[in-house]
Order: structure tokens, then sequence, then C-alpha cells
């Protein structure tokens, strides 16, 4: 394995390393829960709180990557990631669980948001289709690891899913530390600061392709969450299925991402970033309405609720790496910054389906697949206004 490749399997598992942190732990929710005496649904705070910081964090790490280095960074990130998940398996209340599910957050946002980062450094103009293979590794995480979680909550109980994230994250560290040497050449000795990072994403975000591809994430995203975080209590609590079988149901859906990508890695370069885009968000549109209106004309049913998903999860995989290349390649000179966007914009969709989620639960599957309807109209109204607004600023121009 030449280094390159050897490199590009490390960034795939950092850049899986925060899905896997939660994909794992979906099917122990209600044992986390009773073991941590806490109320029907209270984990979908933990749930929430994660995705919080992992968003917010990148907005800090990426751009504190562009000043002082990169592996700094990561290796701090991932230290933090350690720690906090063995306070998470010392936890004895719901309050001490969340704390630690933020300080996990913050320290995954790293591994995600620098793994962006490297592969711009390294692949250079080259990057497209290496980043759509750490998405790749990102979702292939997302099918496997609810099927790994529930087999593990069954055998060991809800620390078993824990303690498998504590070895991978050690896993992740030994590797960065033994084969990853520092790929920003050209640090910034400004970047970061509080006034620069204003005006550098105020920069970016004058960009109105770039605007477009971080709403578009981050309401497809926010579509994809709905289901991820809250497919656990339809599938196990209403359709009766055990959690072992949930994550093999969970997993086969969610199968489409990983082919969604797999396409965007091979057509990125011929059909560039925005056309993928477009494609893929109108899936996920398509498979959302899907869903809700199936599930309004025949009930819950599992092959009801999971077919219609696999348009959902086909187009988010075509999506999030080619929106994510769209605005880290044409910014090589502040990558970590524009990583650092579009890992905010992707978790400031999770966040706000999960909270919306939470706040509407009623027992029934119908808030899980609204919130999810929801989102996925706001990600393709937002692509097709501002796309439509920049083609018509360009015919003007040209006129």
């Amino acid at each position: 394995m030449n280094p390159s490749r050897l490199l590009l399997a490390i960034l795939m598992v950092l850049t899986a390393l925060g899905e896997i942190s939660t994909q794992l732990i979906i099917p122990a929710l209600g044992g986390i829960e009773q073991g941590l005496g806490a109320g029907h649904g209270a984990s979908l705070a933990a749930l929430s709180a994660f995705v919080a910081a992992f968003g917010l964090g990148q907005l800090l790490l990426g751009p504190l990557s562009d000043r002082v280095g990169r592996r700094p960074v990561l290796i701090g990130g991932l230290s933090l990631y350690l720690a906090a998940t063995a306070w998470m398996l010392l936890a004895d209340s719901m309050s001490d669980f969340i704390l630690g599910r933020v300080a996990q957050g913050l320290g995954a946002c790293a591994a995600l948001v620098l793994a962006r980062a490297i592969v711009r450094d390294v692949w250079k103009a080259q990057a497209a289709p290496a980043l759509a293979m750490t998405v790749i590794g990102m979702l292939t995480a997302i099918a496997l690891a609810p099927m790994l979680g529930g087999l593990l909550t069954q055998w060991g109980g809800w620390h078993a899913p824990i303690f498998a994230s504590l070895a991978l994250g050690s896993l992740a560290l030994l590797a960065v530390l033994a084969f990853y040497r520092e790929s920003n050449p050209s640090l910034d000795p400004k970047a970061g600061h509080p006034a620069t990072l204003a005006r550098d994403y105020f920069d970016l975000l004058t960009q109105r392709s770039s605007r477009a591809l971080a709403l578009t994430l981050a309401g497809t995203y926010g579509a994809m969450f709905a289901v991820v975080a809250g497919s656990s209590a339809v599938y196990i609590g209403l359709l009766g299925l055990s959690s072992a079988e949930y994550g093999l149901a969970f997993g086969a859906t969610i199968s489409g991402l990983i082919a969604g990508a797999l396409f965007t890695q091979r057509r990125i370069m011929q059909l560039g970033p925005q056309r993928i885009v477009g494609i893929g968000v109108s899936l996920v549109a398509l498979g959302a309405t899907g869903t809700l209106l199936v599930h309004a004309s025949l009930g819950l049913s599992v092959l009801g609720l999971s077919l219609p998903q696999v348009l959902v999860t086909l187009g988010g995989g075509m999506l999030i790496p080619a929106s994510v290349a769209g605005v880290v390649m044409p910014n090589a000179h502040r990558a970590g910054l524009a990583a650092g966007l579009m890992g905010f914009a992707q978790m400031l969709g999770a966040t706000c389906s999960g909270l919306l989620l939470g706040a509407l639960q009623d027992g029934t599957a119908w808030p899980m697949i609204g919130v999810q309807a929801l989102f996925a109209l706001a990600a393709i109204s937002a692509f097709t206004v501002m796309t439509r607004k920049a083609r018509s600023a360009a015919v003007s121009a040209a006129g």
C-alpha cells in the first residue's frame, strides 16, 4: 500500500468517526435511558448535544488548523474524543452522559474537518474524487454501525457500543501519530483571530454558490437525521423489531448512501458538483414525499417506511460529497475554513431537526416522517431559488 492510499484509508476512518459515535449507540438509546434512570426520549437530547458541539467546533477548529497546522489540532481533538468517551462510560446520570457527548462531539469534529482539509492539501486539484471516497467511508459506517451497535447492545448492554467507539478512537489516534505528517505547508498566522475569522466566513458566504450548497446540505442532512434519530423508537417501539433486527433493517435502508457516494466519486469531475447536488436533492425530496404519502395512505409498516427511504439515502449519498467538494475545492488557500463551514451546515441541519423531532414526540411515527419532509422541502427550495438567482445574474451579466 503506497502512502497516499494508506493516508486515504486513515482519512476515511477519521471522516466516519463522528457518525460511528452516533450510529453505534442508536440501538442502545432505550437501554441508556433505563440504565441512567432517565425518561423516555431523554436520549434524543444527547444526540442533539453531540451534533451541536460537532458542528460548532468545526467553525473554530478548521480555521485553527489553517493557522497552526492540521496535525496538532487533529491529535488534540482525538485525545479529547477518547477522554470524553471514557467519561460517558463512567456516567451515572443523563446529565453526565450528555456532558460527555458534548465533549465527544468537539473531539470528533476535529477528525471530520481536518480529514476534509487534508484531502485538499494532499490531492490538490484532484481532491474531489478523494473527498467522495472519504464520504464513502462515513456512509459505510452509517450503514454498518447500527447493525454492529444492535449486536453489541444485545451482547453487552448499553456500555458495549461505547467501548467500541473508544477502541476505534484509540486506533485512529495511533494511526495519525504513526503515519500522518503535516500537510499544510503554508500556515496563515492571521487565521483563527476573531476579526479575521468573521471576515473570512463573511467573504465565503458572499459567494452565492457557497450559500446554496451550504443551505442545501443543511436541509438534506436535517431530513436524514430525522430518521436517524427517530427510527429506533419507530422500528423497535412501534413495529416490534429487536435491536439487532432494527440494525439490519436500518443498515439495509441506508445502504443507498454508499451507492450515491460511489456515483459522485466516479462522475464528479465530469458532471461538476452543482449538477450532482441538483440530482441528489431531487431524489431526497422525492423519497421524503413518498414516505409521507405511503404512511398517510397505507399506515406504518417496515417496507412502507424503508423502501422510499432508499431514494433519500441515494440522493443524500450523492449530495454530501458533491456539496463539500463544491465549496472546499475553490478555496484551497483556506481549506480548513471552507471545510468548517460545510461541517457546521451539516450539523446545524441535524441539530435543528433533532430538537424539532424531540419537541414533537407523540408516540407515533408522524413527527419523524413530517420533520423529514419539512427539511427535504427546505433543501430543494433553497437549492432551486439560489441557483435560479445565480443563473439570472449570469444572464444579466452576459447581456
